[in-house]
């Protein structure tokens, strides 16, 4: 059988989700195989249900290979946010002269961050800068090829849980994967739906899911910032159901149908089928029910701010699959914000949807890293991680 060029797996709050693509042109992606499996997911950091947890990877994996028609023996797995830690560091090298910067110079300042890292609980998966300094004050992200005497490297580092991942890797290796790369999801993510000038003076994305929702600042080709909290779209509709008396699924068709954006008056009516019968729910009360979520939503995403950040009245863009299909919840989200929130996802044809941002972030990085586009940092994270 033929083999794919990447397989990535990516683990949401509510499904599990992998990718065997190749790229195309005009940087889209030739999809081979494709395969998406909910299960319980996870909150603050833990895994619901964790012994079905190996299940639904092989699910995922034999679909994808089955719709491949291929043999998966590598993959690349994202690490979300709520398994994630991000710090940042200031590394400076001084040259004594004038030179012009080589791979050679980033090399050793990467190997420095590399040094630096000690912690029995996390493992380093990336190391990016967010900008270099040259000696005459310039701020570039890239600098091979300028002269300075000095160059400071200001770098993003982003760590994952050592548990995690021994426990993906335990589940794979026993079904067969012999490679794995972690990568950062909401890096990936950043960096493939934001450009190059859109990153340059930092900007906010509001990644909210099912049951989790992560904020993440990115600042050049790293993050300054990466937070989580244990609230998403599953939220809106436990709030419908709980005050409208409705079943959870009666709610979750309920939370496909809102219009927030509608003033709704006490005669308007979404209809939510119900044993062969169409059931009448008060479109004023639902709004209400789901914008005050939505809102609360907004003020916690705040919460993962500094003051420093939330003055500086950064771009807000707002993806995942919890509230943005939502119509009417970039409004409220904007409100809550006092910030206008833009709602950004792939343009890829065929999973052109916001639930798909963190996907194909990790489908883009990894066939960079496959081209062989890794620079120093990135080469030994891969041998620190390969089993």
């Amino acid at each position: 059988m033929s083999k794919a060029k990447v397989t990535v797996i990516d683990i949401g709050s509510k499904s599990i989700s992998a990718l065997i693509c190749e790229k195309g042109i005009n940087d889209t992606f030739v999809t081979h195989g494709f395969s998406e499996c909910e299960y319980a997911g996870y909150y603050e950091g833990e895994f619901l249900e964790e012994d079905k947890l190996k299940d639904t990877f092989s699910k995922v994996i034999l679909d994808a290979q089955s719709s491949a028609s291929v043999v998966i023996d590598k993959v690349y797995v994202g690490v979300p946010a709520d398994f994630s830690i991000c710090k940042t560091t200031t590394l400076t090298q001084t040259f004594g002269q004038k030179i012009k910067v080589v791979d050679d110079n980033l090399s050793l300042i990467y190997r420095k961050a590399n040094e630096s890292v000690s912690s029995d609980n996390y493992v380093l998966i990336s190391c990016s800068p967010m900008n270099f300094v040259l000696d005459d004050g310039r701020n570039m992200l890239k600098v091979v090829g300028q002269k300075t005497s000095k160059l400071t490297a200001n770098l993003s580092l982003v760590y994952a849980e050592k548990g995690f991942i021994e426990k993906i890797n335990n589940i794979l290796k026993d079904l067969g994967i012999k490679s794995v790369e972690y990568l950062s999801a909401p890096l990936c993510q950043c960096l493939y739906l934001l450009p190059p000038e859109r990153r340059a003076e930092s900007a906010i994305v509001i990644d909210c899911g099912y049951i989790e929702t992560s904020v993440s600042v990115v600042k050049g080709d790293g993050l300054c910032l990466l937070r989580s909290f244990a609230v998403g779209g599953g939220h809106v509709s436990a709030d419908l159901m709980e005050c409208l008396h409705i079943s959870f699924e009666e709610a979750e068709n309920l939370r496909r149908q809102l219009i927030l954006s509608v003033v709704a008056t006490d005669k308007d009516d979404y209809d939510v089928a119900r044993d062969g019968r169409v059931i009448p729910i008060s479109m004023k009360q639902a709004n209400e029910i789901a914008s005050d979520r939505i809102d609360m939503i907004g003020k916690l995403v705040k919460k993962c701010l500094s003051v420093e950040e939330q003055q500086r009245h950064l771009p807000f863009y707002l993806t995942g699959g919890g509230i943005s299909y939502i119509k009417g919840a970039r409004d409220i989200l904007s409100d809550a914000l006092g910030e206008n929130v833009s709602i950004i996802y792939p343009k890829d044809v065929n999973l052109a949807k916001p639930q798909y941002s963190s996907l194909l972030g990790l489908a883009n990085k990894a066939l960079t890293q496959e081209k062989g586009n890794k620079n120093f940092f990135t080469s030994l994270i891969d041998k620190i991680l390969r089993r």
